[in-house]
């Protein structure tokens, strides 16, 4: 047998256990630090000195936060809605969307048919009125001469203005001549009065003659009765005679204080006549001048509204929004009928905030905006100040979703030097970014479980 055959054999040959104690079977312990390698130690260290500096660092850093709100660029003024006080048919339409008109342009043109006939008819009013203030302030004055002095009486070769004035002067000679009339006729009743006193006086004069004889032959007849010479019928007869005349004298002393008193009331009567007519005139003068007042403030809303019936520009900007195409076409009162965007305002961004974001955004926080039309390349963060926020809440119609507005203004130097080729125009949509309080991210980490367990143990 060869010598590999012997050691396979001798392989294969049952071998005798060897009795070990059970002691020295079981693994001995050895501390941590020896078992593990050196690798794995490192890997250890490197764990607990990344979470321990992560976790101070979550606890401790603070993070700006910022409210992403949408926005629109729009000017300053906001669009200006053109609109017409009135309402009416439209004649004309001068200019369509997307024209540039400057201030003072004609836009649309009503028609003037109606405001036309308003300011005619109050024009006629106000001559003849005019004219009648005129003759009553002659009237007033006493003068014999109207003095129409009134701008509506300036152009004589108006009939309407012509018919006016010969209408007052007319008038102003009837009742100058039925004045006259009347104090004439009383002017007569005083001279019939005096005269009928010159006539009393002549019979007063030829009764105190009459009663001087009397006396002077009934002092003789009474000298010769009281000698006998005389009879006693005749000293009667005289004596019957004197107070005759004395009560002829006594009568016609009562007509003269009558015609007197008569005259006295006469006088006065043309004397109340025109203070009559003065009172009338002044009466009748200051209602025509408060109507004239009237008209003319009348006439000025007139030409207002016939003003009005050209609609222009007022301001230079860009013709948006033209809501009539079509000649003819009715607008009713208050009715807008075009917008224009305004040149030269300010562009501002109003944006949207969300209603769950207002508590952290108020006027004077630092933003940036993003305008999302330019092409990638071109995207700029540029500086912005949050200048307004709302102070109440808008509600869209179409989502109903509450939201609060902010008005985001831009440098326009800052825009130019790091966005030149950013031209802002209204309507561009915008991105804002709103900066608000810093947090530390263990901070955004905690917030919805700390919300949850709020919820989860406040008593229902």
């Amino acid at each position: 047998m060869s010598t590999g055959q012997s050691d396979a054999a001798a392989a294969l040959q049952p071998v005798e256990a060897e009795h070990i104690p059970v002691a020295t079977r079981m693994p001995r312990v050895v501390p941590l630090g020896r078992s593990l390698t050196g690798t794995a130690r490192f890997g250890i260290a490197v764990v607990i000195l990344f979470f321990g500096i992560g976790g101070g660092w979550a606890a401790t850093m603070p993070l700006a936060g910022a409210t992403i709100a949408p926005g629109t660029v729009s000017p300053e003024g906001s669009r200006r809605h053109i609109q017409h006080l009135e309402g009416g048919i439209i004649n004309e339409i001068r200019v369509n969307d997307g024209d540039r008109v400057r201030a003072g342009d004609v836009l649309v043109v009503m028609q003037d048919v109606r405001a036309k006939a308003a300011v005619d008819t109050l024009a006629h009013r106000l001559t003849t009125l005019a004219a009648r203030e005129a003759r009553l302030q002659a009237e007033r004055s006493g003068i014999d001469v109207i003095h129409f002095r009134h701008p509506a009486l300036a152009n004589r070769d108006d009939p309407d203005v012509q018919a006016a004035v010969g209408q007052q002067v007319n008038e102003f000679k009837t009742r100058r001549a039925s004045d006259e009339s009347r104090a004439a006729i009383l002017g007569q009743r005083i001279n019939q009065l005096e005269d009928q006193i010159a006539g009393f006086g002549k019979q007063l004069d030829s009764i105190q003659r009459q009663n001087a004889l009397i006396r002077e032959e009934l002092a003789d007849v009474e000298s010769l009765y009281r000698q006998g010479y005389e009879r006693k019928a005749r000293v009667l007869a005289l004596q019957r005679a004197e107070a005759e005349l004395m009560g002829t004298e006594g009568d016609l002393r009562s007509r003269v204080a009558a015609a007197h008193e008569a005259i006295g009331e006469i006088r006065f009567q043309i004397a109340n006549l025109t203070i009559q007519r003065m009172e009338q005139v002044d009466q009748e003068l200051s209602e025509t001048q408060a109507r004239r007042l009237e008209v003319e403030a009348q006439i000025r809303e007139g030409l207002d509204m016939l003003a009005r019936t050209t609609v222009v520009a007022p301001v230079a900007g860009t013709v948006m929004n033209l809501r009539f195409k079509t000649l003819g076409g009715v607008v009713r009162p208050g009715e807008p009928v075009l917008d224009i965007v305004p040149d030269d305002e300010a562009l501002i961004i109003e944006a949207r905030i969300a209603a769950e974001d207002i508590d952290t955004v108020h006027a004077g926080l630092p933003a940036h905006v993003l305008f999302p039309s330019f092409p990638q390349r071109n995207l700029h963060r540029i500086p912005a100040d949050v200048v307004l926020v709302s102070a109440d809440a808008f509600v869209d119609e179409q989502t109903g979703q509450r939201y609060y507005t902010a008005r985001i203004t831009v440098d326009p130097e800052i825009l130019a030097e790091q966005a030149p080729s950013i031209v802002l125009t209204p309507g561009m949509p915008a991105e804002v970014f709103i900066r608000t309080a810093e947090r530390t991210l263990l901070e955004y980490l905690m917030q919805p479980f700390l919300q949850v367990m709020e919820r989860t143990f406040r008593e229902p």
